[in-house]
Parts: C-alpha cells; structure tokens; sequence
C-alpha cells in the first residue's frame, strides 16, 4: 500500500486499457489514483463512475474538447483537480495566446466553480510546445491566477527551474498538484522519463522543499516513455512507489 498522498497516474500505464489498469492497481495494492481524459473516453463517461468505485480519485488530466464532462465526472467521484495544459501558442505573440486562453476558460472555470471542483493549468517542457506555451511554473501561475485557476507543479517540467522553492512559497494557495517523475540528464526525446530513483532529478530535495514550504497534496506518480515502457508497467510502478513511500517516510510526511 502506497503513502497515502501518493496517488497513481493512468498515465503511468499509457498504452494499456482502463480494465487493465484497474488490474495492475489492485494488484499492487493501489487505491489513489489519478485518471485520463482519453482512457474515460473509451470507457464511456457514464461508465467510469462505477468502476473507480473504491478508489479515490486525486485528479483529472484532460483536454479542451471535453473539459465539462472531465469536470462532472471528478465532481461524482470526489476528485479534487482538473487540470489541462494551455494549447499551442500557434502563430501569436505570448501575450496573445495568454489572453486568449484566459478568455476560452471562462464558461470552465464557472462550471468548474459550480461542481466545486478546481481547474488547474499544467505548464510543460519546452519540447511539447504542440500542447503548451507554458514552460516555467512562474508563467503557468501568473496565467492561471488571470484565469481563476490554479496550477499543477510538473517536476518534469520544472525542476531545474531558478528560485522554484520562493515561487512555491510566495504563491503556495495557487499548487494543487504535485506530479512526480524521474528524468536522466542527456535524454533528447519529448516525455521520456525514467522510473522514480532511476535519473537525476534531486527528488528528496524537491519533495523535502514542498512540505517545509506547506504543500499539503497529493503526488501523483506521472512516468511515461521507452524507459517505462520496456521495464514494464508493474515493475516501473512497483520500484516508483517503493523509492517514494521511502522517501516521504524519512521526510516525515
């Protein structure tokens, strides 16, 4: 059983069915769990509700086109987070495609209200700007707190930012979630990442500086890649929970 604040991605098991993560979960053990837009689309909307039964969901990683639904299924099945990434900048200036996207979150960030669920902007590495002009957790923080949202703290994406910890704590009620990945330092391929204790990430740094600066979260185990993929969903899981729930225990959390 993981550290209760740890929570397991589905896209951790990208390229597996839904029924074949709720497998791999209750085998290992896994009862906190985050879900994913397309996943839900195969399954069907008004299906997923019955299936997650007995899990707790921590969050939703969705997409524009049915970013409603994403916000009406995390408000049936107690999901605190939805969250998105910002959309290509396309052929505009930043503050452009900031502006914009500000106003296209209008009508979601009210229904979102209404549901009593929070939206979240994901910012990303700059290799993924097909999904995001977003690449440093200051910028996805100052669009968000435009927006009315919140953001999500992607280490992947932000950890060898300048001053991260005094961004954390000066705008700590704007992070509602934490996602946890490893990378090993040379890698050039967009989303390879590397099993939790693997790469070079100071993770036990990071997560240390989270909880003193008053992150009280969840961490949601994100590990997608040729890594992940040729180890094994199991095993990658197993060794990332195992590595963290280690790490939180010396920590304290």
């Amino acid at each position: 059983m993981a550290h209760p604040r740890i929570s397991v991605n589905s896209l951790s098991s990208f390229r597996q069915s839904f029924d074949d993560d709720l497998r791999l979960w209750k085998e290992l053990g896994v009862d906190h769990v985050g879900l994913i837009s397309p996943k839900m689309e195969a399954i069907g909307w008004q299906n997923a509700p019955a299936l997650v039964e007995g899990l707790r969901v921590s969050n939703i990683a969705t997409e524009v086109h049915v970013l409603h639904e994403s916000i009406d299924l995390a408000a049936t099945v107690g999901a605190d987070v939805v969250y998105i990434c910002s959309g290509t900048i396309g052929a505009r200036l930043w503050e452009q495609a900031a502006a914009a996207f500000v106003t296209e979150m209008e009508p979601f960030v009210a229904h979102a209200r209404e549901a009593g669920v929070t939206l979240a902007v994901e910012p990303t590495n700059p290799l993924r700007s097909d999904l995001s002009f977003l690449f440093t957790y200051r910028d996805a923080v100052d669009v968000a707190r435009d927006a009315g949202m919140t953001t999500v703290l992607d280490l992947y994406s932000c950890w060898y930012e300048r001053g991260l910890e005094q961004a954390v704590r000066t705008d700590l009620g704007m992070l509602s979630l934490v996602q946890i990945c490893d990378f090993t330092v040379g890698t050039s391929v967009a989303g390879s990442r590397a099993v939790v204790g693997d790469g070079d990430i100071p993770l036990e740094q990071l997560l240390a500086m989270l909880l003193q600066s008053g992150y009280e979260g969840v961490f949601d185990l994100e590990i997608i890649g040729a890594a992940i993929e040729e180890e094994g969903y199991r095993s990658a899981v197993e060794r990332s929970l195992h590595y963290l729930d280690e790490v939180l225990e010396r920590l304290g959390a």
